[in-house]
């Protein structure tokens, strides 16, 4: 049977421009500032299925899940863990190199769930919130010991014509 692949894009419109106000401003918790305007929000479930071991966004593995937001977008991502295991999300430059657990910076100030080493248990979720700043291509990895390099890692792309 063939993956499938999901996408998703942030549409150009501002349709979304009142979700920044029901989430009360920019706060996001300490140094997690976003940007005013538009927030992209994406809900993520890490474990959706036994696929992988449990250890999937979405049911997606190995850079399947893909993610394209505008340079400049104040981005959501809302992770649910489903699984049986711990799970988290960190977003780090993209490297042909996986790392075996969450790197010390994140790609944006911001841009991980607390303490990814430790993640988020079944049944609990995580926001992060912050600026997409910089064009370019990403990985979007479960930063729990091991997970990223067993394929729990999806692509967060930050485009100039998104």
């Amino acid at each position: 049977m063939r993956p499938m692949i999901r996408i998703r894009r942030l549409a150009a419109a501002g349709g979304v421009a009142g979700l920044l106000a029901a989430l009360g401003g920019a706060g996001g918790g300490a140094g997690r500032a976003v940007a005013a305007g538009p927030v992209a929000a994406f809900p993520i479930v890490a474990a959706q299925t036994a696929a992988n071991g449990e250890m999937n966004y979405d049911g997606t593995i190995k850079g399947q899940l893909v993610i394209t937001v505008p340079v400049g977008a104040a981005v959501q991502l809302t992770l649910t863990n489903k699984g049986t295991l711990p799970h988290s999300l960190q977003i780090i430059p993209y490297t042909n190199q996986m790392p075996a657990a969450a790197v010390p910076t994140p790609a944006f100030p911001g841009a991980q769930t607390k303490d990814p080493q430790a993640g988020i248990t079944k049944g609990q979720t995580a926001v992060v919130q912050f600026t997409a700043g910089k064009a370019g291509r990403y990985l979007m990895i479960c930063g729990f010991p091991g997970h990223a390099l067993l394929g729990m890692y999806g692509i967060f792309e930050v485009s100039p014509s998104a």
